[in-house]
């Protein structure tokens, strides 16, 4: 797979002003993209991401991942389109059915499809943002087959779903311009994700090359590899007590050990669960060391077929150091 690009993922959960202050920041050493969720209840994506890219000029904005629960499909395809116009090319829209955030916040509608009602927003916004009608008949929104947004010009905008189970997998090859794959990515399962995704795709007749793969790296550099590796802990211990099983599975990660982990969690909570964090789990789940181990670390990636990685969360013991290091070192080795 060939490398596409370097970008951030950031959280979205802090104030809009330094989300928008380190995407600027981004934006000036060169990052390709930054990624922006919404991330439980903290911030509205959409108005983050207009707000960034009237603020930056060349870095592309992804909105990584938006729910059609909490907006309708049709106006999921207005965001799009009218980010789009505000800075041309620079928006690419992911979706997703973040069905344990839905579920946790007690916002899962009564007889959803996850599967489908995403299925059908990435087809409307899709569609819709190509200045097509929409064209089917939706199940699971109502919307006239015949409906297309009023604005007079539109560009399609490229949609990723946020996938994680083989069937969502499956309907990014099919359906979708491109994945995202989420927190705590692991080479195995990168390589487990393009495979259900070609398979997608080939049932699609569709090529599976031209789609973009893309995800969230735990990433983490200093000049001090120990300071660089204690930074990841408790985000791993975090996400490996709630994560889906198959990101997991496929990972090759010691069971045991993830065990472990889930074990200390349940009983002490996210700290505790960080003292039982190994060198091993740091390794399969995580980007962690020098410049040279991140170097390392994010080709093996690449080579795994994550086109486009986007270096996550932690950064490092100095987070505003580690952007500017992962840039001036990191990006150029791995264009090669």
């Amino acid at each position: 797979m060939t490398f596409r690009g370097l970008g951030i993922s950031l959280s979205n959960e802090d104030p809009v002003d330094v989300t928008v202050a380190l995407s600027q920041e981004a934006d000036a050493l060169g990052y390709d993209e930054v990624s922006i969720p919404e991330s439980r209840l903290f911030h509205s994506v959409t108005t983050v991401a207009a707000a960034v890219l009237a603020a930056t000029e060349n870095i592309t904005v992804r909105i990584g991942i938006a729910s059609p629960v909490f907006r309708h499909p049709v106006a999921l395809a207005l965001e799009a389109a009218t980010l789009d116009e505000m800075a041309p090319g620079r928006v690419r829209f992911g979706v997703g059915a973040a069905e344990w955030t839905m579920k946790a916040l007690g916002t899962a509608p009564p007889g959803w499809r996850p599967y489908t009602n995403t299925i059908e927003a990435v087809r409307a916004m899709r569609s819709l943002t190509a200045g097509e009608t929409l064209g089917f008949a939706p199940e699971t929104f109502a919307a006239s087959p015949d409906v297309r947004l009023d604005m007079p010009r539109v560009t399609a905008v490229p949609v990723d779903i946020g996938a994680v189970s083989p069937r969502m997998m499956e309907a990014v090859g099919a359906y979708a311009d491109g994945v995202q794959l989420g927190a705590i990515t692991s080479v195995g399962y990168t390589e487990w994700s393009l495979d259900r995704v070609a398979a997608g795709a080939a049932r699609a007749g569709r090529r599976g090359a031209d789609l973009l793969v893309s995800g969230n790296v735990l990433t983490s550099v200093d000049n001090e590899r120990t300071a660089a590796r204690d930074a990841v802990r408790e985000v791993l211990a975090y996400y490996l007590s709630r994560v889906e099983g198959v990101v997991v599975d496929e990972s090759g990660a010691d069971v045991v050990h993830v065990a472990e982990v889930r074990d200390a969690v349940s009983v002490g909570g996210v700290k505790a669960g960080a003292a039982a964090v190994t060198d091993h789990l740091i390794d399969v789940f995580a980007v962690a060391g020098t410049v040279d181990d991140v170097i390392a670390g994010l080709s093996r990636f690449v080579d795994a077929g994550l086109s486009l990685p986007l270096v996550w969360h932690t950064l490092g013991p100095d987070p505003a150091k580690a952007l500017r290091t992962i840039a001036t070192y990191v990006r150029p080795a791995l264009a090669g």
